[in-house]
């Protein structure tokens, strides 16, 4: 009984992860993904805290409108 349950437990984790793998090919969800990739990068390359959060929010402003650009 305790294989099945760890089991069952196992299925529910895989199911979560997908979920998060389907919200992560959003528009919103790239944003988010390349929000905190450049944040990350821009602290690696020196900034300081506040502007490499400014500077990465800008980013992934841009991300997200060149995404959802509407269609003429």
């Amino acid at each position: 009984m305790a294989i099945l349950n760890r089991l069952l437990r196992l299925l529910e984790l895989l199911e979560h992860l997908i979920d998060v793998a389907e919200y992560l090919t959003t528009p919103a969800g790239v944003s988010l993904a390349v929000c905190l990739v450049s944040y990350q990068a821009l602290l690696l390359a020196g900034c300081d805290g506040p502007s490499a959060a400014v500077l990465a929010s800008a980013t992934a402003l841009t991300v997200h409108c060149g995404l959802n650009r509407p269609k003429f």
